[in-house]
C-alpha cells in the first residue's frame, strides 16, 4: 500500500447496528463505483455490528467487487480464501452482534432506572423550559415561551378550539417550538417546503396532551424496537414511566384537566403500519389529513390556522392518488 491513495471514513456516535451511518453510506457508494479497492478495518465491529449484513457485504458483494477486505485486529485478509467464509469469521461476526444487543439493553435498563427517579433524559429540553445549568437532567422554566403555553391551556380550557388557537397565536406572530428554539441557537428542523414554520392544530394538541407541564417527568412514550436505527412504535400509557412533582410546574393539575375535559376524551388506536398513505400538502408541506370515510379522502388542515398559505380545499380521494402513483 505504500503508493496507494488513502481515504478516511469515520462515523463517530452512530450505532454500528446502523448501516445508514453517512460515512459507512459514502464508503460503500464509493466502493460501488470502483473508487475503492481495499477497505481495512481496526475489526469487523467497526465496519457493523448486524453479522448478516456484515456476512454478506464479505462474503458476496465485496468479492463480487474485486475488493479486498482486512480486519486487522481479527487476522482477517480476504485474500485468503479460507478467511471470506471461516466459522471464524462468522463467529467473530455473531459475537459483535451479539455484544451490540447485549450493551443496548444494558442502556435501556439504566435509562429505565434514572427516568424512574425523575431525571430528565430527553437530549433538548420540552418546550416551555430550559435544562437547568446546575443539573442537566433537571428543567427549568423558559419564562417567555412557558406564557405561551400557560395561554394555550387558558384559551383551549375555556372552550376555545384548538385550530382557533392556532390561528390565534399564528396572527399574533407568537413564535413557534421550533422558531424559538432556533431563535436560542439550537438545532431544530421542520418537514415544510417553505421557509414558514406555523402553528398547528398539531402542535397545539401536543401542548395539551403533555402531562409534563404539570410537574412531572414522562418517559417511554416510544420504543426503539431495532437496534442502532431510528425507527420507533408507541407504548401504551400504561406502560409509561411518569414520576410526579420533579419539576416546577407552568400548569397547575387543575388547568391541565380543564384542558383535557374540553377535547375528545383520548384514545389509544392501533394503526397497522402500511395502512396508510403518506402524504404531503404541495404548498405548506404539512401532511394531510385522512377521514376514514366509505371513499377515505385526504384535505389539507394549514386553512383552519393560518390565512397565509393558500392550500387547496378539496378534498383529494384516496383512490385517485393511489392510481396516479401506480400509472
Amino acid at each position: 500500500f505504500a503508493d496507494a491513495e488513502i481515504v478516511e471514513f469515520c462515523d463517530d456516535g452512530w450505532s454500528g447496528k446502523n448501516f445508514d451511518r453517512p460515512a459507512v453510506k459514502e464508503l460503500l457508494e464509493q466502493t460501488k463505483h470502483g473508487k475503492i479497492q481495499c477497505i481495512i478495518v481496526k475489526d469487523m465491529s467497526r465496519f457493523g455490528r448486524d453479522y448478516l449484513t456484515v456476512g454478506n457485504y464479505i462474503s458476496k458483494v465485496f468479492p463480487f467487487l474485486g475488493v479486498r477486505f482486512i480486519a486487522v485486529n481479527d487476522g482477517i485478509d480476504s485474500i485468503r480464501p479460507q478467511d471470506v467464509d471461516s466459522l471464524d469469521t462468522s463467529f467473530k461476526a455473531l459475537l459483535y452482534d451479539l455484544y451490540s444487543r447485549d450493551l443496548s439493553r444494558k442502556v435501556r435498563n439504566a435509562k429505565r432506572a434514572r427516568a424512574q427517579k425523575g431525571e430528565y433524559l430527553a437530549a433538548h429540553p420540552l418546550y416551555g423550559y430550559v435544562k437547568d445549568p446546575a443539573r442537566k437532567n433537571h428543567l427549568v422554566i423558559d419564562p417567555p415561551a412557558a406564557e405561551t403555553v400557560r395561554r394555550i391551556f387558558v384559551m383551549v380550557g375555556g372552550g376555545v378550539s384548538i385550530a382557533q388557537t392556532a390561528k390565534m397565536l399564528n396572527s399574533q406572530g407568537v413564535p413557534t417550538p421550533m422558531r424559538h428554539k432556533t431563535a436560542k441557537g439550537m438545532y431544530a428542523s421542520w418537514n415544510c417546503i417553505g421557509e414558514e414554520n406555523l402553528w398547528t392544530e398539531a402542535s397545539v394538541l401536543k401542548v395539551i396532551r403533555n402531562e409534563e407541564y404539570t410537574g412531572s417527568t414522562v418517559y417511554g412514550r416510544r420504543f426503539h424496537d431495532r437496534i442502532g436505527q431510528g425507527h420507533s412504535v408507541k407504548v401504551s400509557k400504561k406502560d409509561w414511566i411518569i414520576v410526579p412533582d420533579v419539576h416546577e410546574p407552568i400548569v397547575s393539575m387543575e388547568e391541565f384537566d380543564r384542558a383535557q375535559a374540553a377535547l375528545k376524551e383520548y384514545k389509544e388506536r392501533h394503526v397497522p403500519v402500511g395502512s396508510k398513505t403518506r402524504i404531503r400538502c404541495g404548498i405548506c408541506g404539512h401532511a394531510m389529513s385522512r377521514r376514514n370515510t366509505k371513499e377515505p379522502y385526504y384535505f389539507c388542515r394549514t386553512p383552519n390556522v393560518t390565512d397565509v398559505c393558500s392550500c387547496p380545499q378539496e378534498r383529494i380521494r384516496e383512490q385517485e392518488i393511489h392510481t396516479a402513483l401506480l400509472v
